[in-house]
């Protein structure tokens, strides 16, 4: 049924009101988000810029209608019945918003929100589950490190549990027993030879946590998806080979991109596999979505503009598990010869979050406020398994008629060539921009070249890969800039270019010098120099989050307590942590190098933000910054720290975690 079938006078005025909200705002739309409904019909994506929920009839049949949010939209799922959507976004004020996209019968409406609730600092993701006839949410708060239990109906906080470092990614099993929950960085210190995300398992019976650590070096778990019968968890990440000395990039050698296996019911570690080929790589993949018929699992290969598909029944071949009866219905016999990976391009620019129905993927590109659509043709008697990655048509030749709609009418598809990546395997592509291109500012250009692996030879990895957000990845490198066997922690680039030198040796004198040294010798490539000033101007932009600890954005009194002796000579901390950014910009002797760095002064890093940026100092043991003081004797090489009582030194840390 289309939108515009049995509309009372109300919903009249609302179609009105959604298709007066023009196509764009001024600014970038930021399509951080895509689902489509169960039947394959409409299709709904969020708009971070403007922040809106809008919905598209799939075949454009009928207009886009859009809704605006109270706060900047980061994800969305379904309520059971498809009803409604569940929307997270807002930092520090987090939000959870109902939108009723659909009539009780099913039927297409004009998108309204209904009812917002708290949802803690920083909402990541969320999980919907009916329980008898109540609604439960379970939304992961990022930087606070919970999963909370919302009352779908009240909003009232029922339970939380521990989620670990930045969850960001939620799933909850059929029956409604377990959550999946994903954390975006590692967890351990960064200098051992074990470090990686984790995936939790909750059991919602008991409230039993149990956190499943993942193969070494797995970092930037952007998201997950479960298997039909809940008992396979499927994570988005990427595989640092930290251990290893920096000197190339080519095959993987400093990074690749795969998906984990994670055994739910035994809260196991499975298996970790490869997106990448053996030359070219599937840099940053972000979302990951289960076809509605079990069939293919859709990965948006962010980094590259690209979409990955995954052949569940040959993903199960290779971990050795039996194959769900539902699939085993769904997919014919002769389609286990599907390629396990196929790999294909839209020529769009950041496609993060993907969809699928049947064999139609579509992807919403961040960066080009654009929507990609792909339909899968398979000819099975030309199967042989091959592997779906033949050849690279980078760039489509985009027609003359590629335009966005203007408000009020429906996606307008403009069909692209088509490719076919395998022997038996053909991929009919279409496009549909939603916004004019953009005209950029220097800021969202270096944005976009920071998020962007196709600047790195061979696409490995992108800025991002090391800098999740700009920041660290919690691992340790051994670059090549200050010698060998000496691996330093991450460091965030908040503030890098007010506060030079860079590096944590200081060997490079100012930011402007590292970013052009971290494209040449990191990426093993080169750009323009008005590229590379476009990415300086990225950086300059970037702003603190405020800390979780505040209180109404204030100090609590714990932290104002710290804040004198912060500043009092009984701890010395401000001698060295001065100024807007808690920094002199000077080489101290902090006495925790490793034992083979040669160095023993090293800059002295800016405190914005520390809260986020464990594990902490140099080599990046400490994994607290109560260990780095307390067990690292950072800044306590007199003893003076041993001199406060166990009160005061929770003060002192309570102010640090706070700035």
């Amino acid at each position: 049924m289309r939108y515009f079938q049995l509309l009372t006078v109300a919903s009249f005025l609302s179609v009105f009101l959604c298709l007066s909200v023009p196509a764009r705002s001024g600014e970038p739309l930021g399509l951080c988000d895509i689902q489509v409904d169960r039947a394959g019909k409409t299709l709904y994506f969020l708009e971070s810029g403007p922040r809106r929920l809008a919905a598209a009839d799939a075949e454009g049949n009928a207009p886009i209608l859009r809704v605006d949010l109270p706060f900047p939209p980061v994800k969305m799922r379904f309520v059971p019945g498809e009803e409604y959507l569940a929307v997270v976004g807002g930092v520090p004020e987090g939000k959870v918003a109902l939108v009723r996209v659909k009539d009780a019968d099913g039927a297409d409406r004009p998108p309204a929100v209904e009812k917002v609730f708290d949802a803690g600092f920083s909402p990541s993701d969320v999980a919907a589950h009916m329980k008898g006839d109540r609604l439960l949410l379970y939304v992961t708060d990022r930087f606070a490190g919970q999963v909370l239990e919302l009352d779908g109906k009240t909003g009232e906080r029922l339970r939380s549990f521990d989620a670990g470092r930045e969850p960001v990614a939620v799933r909850m099993t059929p029956d409604g027993r377990y959550l999946a929950v994903g954390g975006l960085l590692p967890e351990d210190p960064a200098d051992v030879a074990q470090t990686s995300s984790r995936v939790r398992i909750v059991d919602l019976a008991c409230g039993e946590v149990t956190p499943v650590a993942l193969e070494n070096g797995i970092s930037n778990l952007y998201d997950l998806e479960l298997s039909p019968d809940g008992n396979l968890a499927v994570a988005t990440a990427t595989r640092g080979n930290y251990r290893t000395v920096t000197t190339q990039v080519e095959g993987g050698w400093i990074v690749d991109n795969v998906i984990v296996v994670v055994d739910i019911a035994r809260k196991k570690y499975i298996e970790t596999i490869a997106l990448d080929n053996q030359y070219r790589g599937a840099p940053n993949p972000w979302q990951i979505r289960l076809g509605n018929d079990g069939a293919f699992l859709a990965v948006g290969i962010s980094g590259s503009g690209e979409v990955e598909l995954i052949s569940v029944p040959r993903l199960y071949e290779m971990i050795n598990y039996r194959l769900p009866e539902e699939i085993q219905r769904a997919v014919a016999p002769e389609e286990r010869l599907l390629p396990f990976k196929t790999r294909f391009t839209f020529g769009l620019d950041g496609t993060r979050s993907v969809a699928i129905h049947g064999e139609t993927v579509w992807a919403a590109a961040y960066f080009d406020d654009a929507i990609g659509r792909a339909r899968i043709r398979i000819a099975p008697e030309e199967l042989d398994g091959s592997d779906g990655d033949r050849g690279y048509p980078r760039k489509p030749t985009l027609l003359a008629e590629d335009s966005p709609p203007a408000p009020g009418s429906p996606l307008r598809w403009v069909e692209l060539s088509g490719v076919a990546p395998a022997k038996g395997v053909e991929i009919a592509r279409a496009l549909a921009r939603l916004a004019p291109e953009p005209q950029e500012t220097a800021v969202r250009r270096g944005e976009r070249l920071f998020y962007n692996a196709l600047i790195c030879r061979e696409h490995w990895q992108s800025c991002i890969t090391c800098h999740p957000d700009a920041r660290a990845d919690a691992l340790s490198w051994d670059l090549l800039n200050d010698g060998t066997n000496n691996p330093k922690n991450t460091k965030s680039l908040l503030f890098s270019h007010e506060t030079p030198p860079s590096m944590i040796t200081g060997v490079r004198p100012d930011a402007e010098t590292a970013v052009r040294a971290g494209v040449i010798h990191i990426l093993f490539s080169r750009i323009p120099e008005e590229d590379y000033a476009a990415m300086d101007e990225y950086l300059k932009s970037l702003r603190p989050v405020p800390s979780p600890r505040l209180e109404n954005g204030a100090l609590s009194e714990s932290a104002r307590r710290g804040e004198r002796l912060f500043e009092s000579s009984r701890t010395g901390c401000a001698d060295c942590h001065n100024g807007e950014y808690f920094t002199d910009m000077m080489m101290h002797n902090t006495a925790s190098q490793d034992p083979f760095e040669p160095r023993h002064e090293f800059d002295t890093p800016a405190l914005r933000e520390v809260w986020r940026t464990a594990p902490y100092l140099s080599t990046g043991h400490w994994t607290t910054l109560r260990e780095a003081l307390k067990e690292g004797g950072h800044g306590n090489a007199d003893g003076r720290l041993d001199r406060l009582t166990d009160e005061e030194f929770d003060d002192l840390i309570e102010y640090v975690l706070s700035l």
